[in-house]
């Protein structure tokens, strides 16, 4: 807050306090007078009337003055109440000038002048300004008044004062008597002069009550006036003698009232505007300097040129950007920063901005280029914004150089289309590219190849070597493939260690098979990784072509995909076209996927029990749940047909969680008869990995009422041996919901002994490879042998899986092998069918 503006606000909130205060003060001469003490004479009778005179003209100036302010310079916040006290204060000053002129003593006032004569200029003077200050105080805010408002103002006081002027001068006796010589005042005008104190009062009390009223500038000043005029009124109430001390306090205190509100109305409409216009001025200077400020540290290039492009300032960065010292630039034309060849069309363009002038913010020009000083050129954005001043019309420029940017561009298209690793085109830019040749082949008759290329046993490479030695060979390949092609050609990195060959404008297949043989033969030379190191590589291709094989894109890469993974089952580092039998293969594929997704809609499916036998006893202890599926359309489907495909359509898990509902419900029914079979679930990879793989074997296992003790979960040792952080999550949180954890086919991964150790299993299910392999030689039963001992010995349970033969049998139950199942015993079969093989009696089982 500019410091000027302090004294006004102190005085604007002038508290209520200091005004009663003063008030005592000022009646202190009434509460002698009260005691009966004689107050001193202060102004001897003779001089009287001068004195009268003096003192009523100067309360007629200040009411003038108070007019003179307040009509010609408005509050803005209260325009009408400032000009209803102004227009009030000019019926006041002109009703005392009245009384001072009808004043006896005086020359006569057109009638004889008298006592009651000048007391109704006198009360009526009084009355009106007791009215004005209180609705001056009370009126809310508004805003300027229009002209014929104030003129009605004007006219109002002046028609007040004419017709109080008639009644005073031609009409007294229409007013009650005032004064009685020899008996002093009348009733009549001790009640007016009381009507006026207690309006004063109530103004004084709105005040009181109302904070945000005494918080207007002046107000302070205006209640010390009230203060004044009620002790005033009451001195012209309680006087005896014109020439006593109370009469002449009264004139006193009215003249330092009127002085007070014009004090008030000055600051109202003269000083807290000027103040205002200081604090504005003030702001404006700091504001500009912050501008300038703002313009030389402002990360863009800012010039402002006239509106025949004249430089009249320029920053600090157009010295850096351009390389001219700012004030070599003032004064010199803008195009001056632009190559020649651009500056006539900036010319044009300028002087029809000019013609067609207006204020406006035209935004961003793009595609513009400028030129430094020493003649090099760059690209840069320009922000044009049109405005006017006192000196005319100007235009501000912001300029960056977006060198930078252009190159930070280029890097983020070419990073969004091309493949980080080898550089070669991504799926996106190969998909706009596939679609511009088919579009291009279709319009002139031609065919297009779409080539898939797949590296040969990758994953070993990064299994054995490291992901960094993968990818040495994954750019050296994109290096060959692209030397090895037509210019016009494409190679695009597909995923992972799949490349697309687009060729376009493509003759007979046996040029297609040549192309593909040179190919080939670029991994003939072995690829060197590092120093010293180098592998041998293959790949197998497969080719589709368009329109023979397929008219989109995705069709022709599925196709070809196809046609690669035959090459794969011929033995690899070979090429093969897609056939009509591959294009039955995916026809039958795709009913395959359509009546999986019928009968997992409707439940079709039925699990088949193979019994669990305990070596020992012969005794079945468990059995396994096995899915079956016999479709409507297809007829018996073999699992090792419609799980891949499940697998391969994301159609697995949905698969795996009704097994794991429709096993829990066996178990329970199991267990409902009395019977003591532990049923084993399989469990898929993918549906090892869900995270809530525990919560929706704890729902079927409470859904279905059966016991977690007589279910067992099997998961493979591959799976687990995968990711083994997650196999111990998963196993556990399985193990705590009560069921048993079985490894499957072990002895097919890479499991080790403190991974073992590592996981919550119960046992192990030695995989029917080693079974089938009993007999034929001392090394598989010296492998089954390790197996079960080493089972044995981390306190696990050995089941033996695939038995077929009582040899077989004979040589586990002499390993110590805890359980088997085969078909030795018996083939999965269904729940009723299991339940009625166990009640002939062809099996024993463990009853509760």
């Amino acid at each position: 807050m500019p410091p000027s503006l302090k004294p006004a606000l102190s005085l604007g909130s002038f508290a209520l306090g200091p005004a009663v205060a003063l008030l005592i003060l000022l009646l202190i001469p009434i509460l002698v007078w009260l005691t009966g003490a004689e107050l001193p004479q202060v102004i001897p009778a003779r001089h009287m009337v001068a004195f009268h005179t003096a003192v009523e003209m100067f309360a007629v100036a200040v009411a003038i003055l108070v007019f003179a302010v307040g009509y010609h310079v408005l509050d803005e916040h209260r325009a009408c109440a400032s000009l209803m006290l102004a227009c009030a204060f000019l019926a006041v000053g002109l009703l005392d000038f009245l009384h001072l002129m009808a004043y006896p003593g005086m020359p006569d006032l057109v009638t004889p002048n008298t006592s009651h004569k000048t007391l109704i200029f006198w009360l009526a003077a009084r009355l009106v300004a007791a009215v004005a200050i209180l609705l001056y105080v009370i009126l809310p805010a508004s805003s300027h008044e229009e002209r014929v408002h104030r003129r009605m103002f004007l006219i109002g006081a002046l028609v007040l004062v004419a017709g109080v002027a008639y009644v005073g001068i031609w009409r007294p006796h229409w007013v009650p008597a005032l004064f009685r010589p020899g008996e002093g005042l009348t009733r009549l005008k001790l009640s007016l002069e009381a009507l006026v104190i207690a309006l004063h009062v109530l103004t004084l009390g709105i005040m009181a009550l109302h904070p945000e009223i005494r918080r207007r500038s002046g107000m302070g000043l205006l209640a010390g006036a009230l203060v004044l005029i009620i002790a005033s009124e009451l001195y012209f109430m309680i006087y005896r003698e014109l020439t006593d001390t109370l009469f002449v306090l009264g004139h006193v205190y009215k003249v330092m009232a009127y002085l007070l509100i014009y004090r008030g109305m000055f600051l109202e409409s003269v000083h807290r505007p000027v103040e205002r216009l200081e604090a504005a001025r003030q702001v404006i200077e700091a504001r500009e300097r912050r501008y300038r400020q703002l313009v030389d540290t402002a990360p863009d290039g800012v010039v402002v040129t006239d509106a025949q492009g004249r430089i009249l300032l320029a920053n600090r960065n157009m010295e850096a950007m351009f390389g001219y010292p700012a004030e070599e630039l003032v004064g010199r034309p803008v195009e001056c920063l632009m190559p020649e060849r651009y500056r006539a069309r900036h010319e044009a363009h300028r002087d029809s901005m000019v013609e067609n002038w207006r204020p406006r913010a035209m935004g961003k020009v793009a595609d513009l280029v400028g030129m430094r000083r020493d003649g090099s050129e760059f690209p840069l954005d320009i922000s044009l914004n049109t405005f006017e001043d006192d000196a005319g019309n100007r235009i501000t420029a912001f300029i960056r150089d977006i060198t930078e940017c252009r190159r930070q561009e280029a890097r983020i298209r070419h990073q969004a289309t091309h493949d980080e690793l080898t550089g070669l085109p991504n799926r996106l830019l190969l998909a706009d590219r596939l679609a511009q040749a088919l579009a291009h082949a279709g319009r002139h008759g031609t065919k297009v190849a779409v080539m898939l290329l797949d590296l040969d046993n990758f994953k070993l490479v990064n299994d054995s070597m490291g992901h960094l030695e993968g990818d040495a060979v994954l750019k050296e390949v994109a290096r060959r493939l692209t030397e090895s092609l037509r210019r016009e050609d494409t190679v695009a990195r597909f995923g992972g260690d799949e490349f697309i060959i687009l060729l376009s404008d493509v003759g007979r297949e046996t040029d297609l098979a040549a192309v593909a043989g040179n190919i080939l033969k670029t991994f003939e030379r072995p690829i060197q990784i590092r120093e010293g190191h180098v592998i041998n590589a293959s790949a197998s291709l497969g080719i589709a072509l368009y329109p023979d094989d397929g008219t989109d894109e995705e069709t022709l890469v599925r196709y070809a995909d196809m046609a690669m993974y035959e090459a794969k089952q011929s033995g690899r580092n070979t090429y093969a076209f897609f056939s009509e039998r591959l294009d039955s293969q995916v026809h039958e594929e795709q009913r395959l996927v359509e009546r999986l997704k019928h009968a997992l809609a409707q439940e079709r499916f039925q699990l088949h029990y193979q019994p669990l036998v305990d070596v020992a006893s012969g005794e079945v202890v468990g059995a396994e749940a096995l899915l079956r599926w016999h479709d409507e359309e297809l007829g018996p489907v073999s699992p090792e047909r419609f799980v891949p495909a499940a697998e391969a359509n994301g159609l697995i898990v949905p698969l795996g969680d009704w097994v794991l509902r429709a096993a829990c419900e066996q178990a329970a029914r199991f267990s409902a008869q009395g019977l003591s079979l532990r049923v084993s679930i399989n469990l898929s990879a993918m549906q090892f990995r869900q995270q809530d793989l525990v919560d929706k074997l704890r729902a079927a296992l409470n859904a279905s009422g059966a016991p977690p003790d007589r279910l067992d979960v099997e998961v493979t040792e591959t799976v687990a041996m995968a990711d083994v952080a997650l196999a111990r999550q998963q196993l556990q949180g399985l193990k705590a919901l009560g069921v048993g954890i079985s490894l499957d086919d072990f002895g097919t991964g890479y499991s080790s002994l403190a991974y073992l150790k590592a996981l919550p299993i119960d046992r192990l299910k030695i995989d029917r490879t080693f079974v089938q392999d009993i007999g034929s030689g001392h090394q598989a039963d010296m492998i089954l042998r390790a197996i079960v001992r080493l089972g044995h010995s981390l306190d696990l349970r050995v089941v033996a899986e695939g038995v077929e033969t009582e040899a077989q049998l004979s040589f586990l139950d002499g390993l110590g092998c805890d359980a088997y199942q085969g078909w030795l015993h018996s083939r999965a079969m269904p729940a009723s069918d299991l339940l009625g093989f166990l009640e002939t009696g062809r099996s024993r089982v463990r009853q509760h």
